[in-house]
């Protein structure tokens, strides 16, 4: 296997040499550096696709990867989150391709930058492990978590608030002088379900309010998830007044299973969702909700992105950014 030794003989320089041209640095002469590339392009030396990087033959291409059926129940999230990406990288000549991944299979994230067909990545991810971060970081790709976070390494993401979210659409439904409040869950795998259902639990515990676990439901962010969640809860003997839906989708879902029902919204019972997508103003009622900045989610990451490419980042950018409560007509007093 070829190395950076095998380079520094060929190009008749040290190792450190071949370091600093690998790694960009601008202490090397301009006849030192093309000696190395073109060692490196005789040898087919493509350490991490970092010659490539380093001799400006870059791909100038983002790739933004989200779970495949994540993208299909909610894809004008999505359509959005990506518009946003692109029009910041678009001024640094960069383009966006967007690769679906299914999280029930072995995901590797690194595989188009090993093909040299991208330069970096946004990755919109449920959770990752342990071996795919170690695998990203030890490749040093650069990349940039969307929408999920890791604390315990230090990486880049953009987040919301969704604890606060959560606890927002509570304290407001309480306000209104609602006591029964149910949730519709993303599922337990993502981290910003989890933090939607902990922001939840955490306030109706501080408004002294019930918990009950058959309030709970669990589904997939899908509308298709929140139409059968509202029909359990509509169905129950002791009926939740108000649902708190942990996105926009299950709560449309919600507001066409409510009509199916023949339960009045919000006279019987009042939704709050969470997104704020365009088709929540356009609903009937149209949907009170918890709004995270999308477009501003992707134009930050986007930029942490280019920063990192460029190697103007130096420490990882952890950027969590702030909910906004959007009242409409689906919550009305109880």
């Amino acid at each position: 296997m070829l190395s950076q030794v095998d380079v520094a003989r060929k190009a008749c320089v040290s190792i450190m040499t071949v370091s600093r041209v690998i790694n960009g640095r601008s202490n090397v002469s301009k006849d030192t550096r093309e000696r190395v590339l073109q060692a490196i392009r005789e040898l087919s030396y493509f350490p991490n696709a970092a010659a490539r990087a380093l001799s400006r033959n870059r791909a100038n291409v983002i790739e933004v990867t989200v779970p495949r059926r994540d993208y299909f129940s909610s894809s004008e999230y999505f359509s959005e989150l990506i518009f946003s990406v692109e029009a910041v990288v678009r001024q640094h000549d960069y383009n966006v391709i967007f690769n679906p991944y299914d999280p029930a299979g072995p995901v590797d994230y690194g595989a188009l930058y090993r093909q040299r067909k991208v330069d970096g990545l946004l990755i919109v991810a449920r959770s990752m492990s342990q071996q795919q971060v170690q695998s990203l970081c030890s490749e040093q790709i650069a990349f940039v978590l969307v929408n999920s976070r890791r604390d315990d390494k230090p990486l880049s993401y953009v987040d919301v608030d969704n604890h606060k979210g959560a606890v927002m659409a509570v304290e407001y439904l309480r306000s209104l002088g609602h006591t029964k409040i149910a949730a519709m869950t993303g599922g337990t795998e993502a981290i910003n379900s989890i933090h939607r259902l902990q922001g939840y639990r955490q306030a109706l515990q501080r408004k002294g309010l019930p918990m009950r676990e058959e309030w709970v439901i669990e589904g997939n962010w899908s509308e298709e998830s929140g139409y059968e969640a509202f029909k359990k809860l509509a169905h129950l003997a002791d009926r939740p007044s108000a649902v708190f839906c942990a996105n926009d989708l299950m709560a449309i879902g919600a507001l066409r299973a409510a009509a199916d029902s023949a339960v009045a919204v919000p006279q019987d019972m009042s939704i709050i969702g969470f997104d704020d997508i365009r088709l929540a103003s356009f609903t009937n009622p149209r949907l009170t909700t918890i709004r995270q900045p999308i477009g501003q989610t992707g134009q930050v990451a986007a930029r942490i992105l280019l920063d990192l490419l460029s190697g103007q980042a130096t420490e990882p950018q952890k950027i969590i950014l702030e909910p906004t409560l959007i009242v409409r007509s689906s919550c009305a007093a109880r």
